[in-house]
């Protein structure tokens, strides 16, 4: 089986279908630490995420100038914080999947790092 992902951007708002998908978020540098994804909206206009790292649900709230390419927004415990910052890149499969390619730093503490969330659809979930 080969799988392919293609940088999404350029797409006309409104022609590709919103997905509800799931999955794993990795931590850089050595992608070893994993969190699941609970659920995940993407949009060529926005990311909605939630994951869970040691019991916590973390929120993610993104938005996208360049029809779905990259996208910038804030995370947080249970709601985005002004002070965490994050910047993504998706890239997308044919059958929906996606990985995402995140820069994030924590203005307030001095943390930064990258991750990457690779997400699947949910069975029976695309919308438009």
């Amino acid at each position: 089986m080969q799988f392919f992902l293609f940088p999404t951007g350029g797409l006309a708002p409104g022609t590709e279908a919103e997905r509800k998908l799931s999955g794993t978020r990795y931590d850089g540098p050595n992608w070893d630490a994993s969190y699941r994804v609970a659920e995940a909206i993407v949009t060529p206009e926005h990311i909605s995420l939630d994951w869970i790292e040691h019991g916590v649900r973390y929120h993610l709230l993104a938005h996208s100038k360049d029809g779905g390419l990259t996208y910038q927004g804030h995370y947080g415990m249970f709601r985005p914080e002004e002070q965490w910052t994050i910047k993504l890149t998706r890239y997308t499969a044919v059958d929906g999947s996606a990985v995402l390619m995140a820069a994030w730093y924590e203005k307030d503490r001095g943390n930064e790092g990258s991750s990457m969330f690779e997400l699947k659809p949910v069975r029976g979930e695309a919308r438009r």
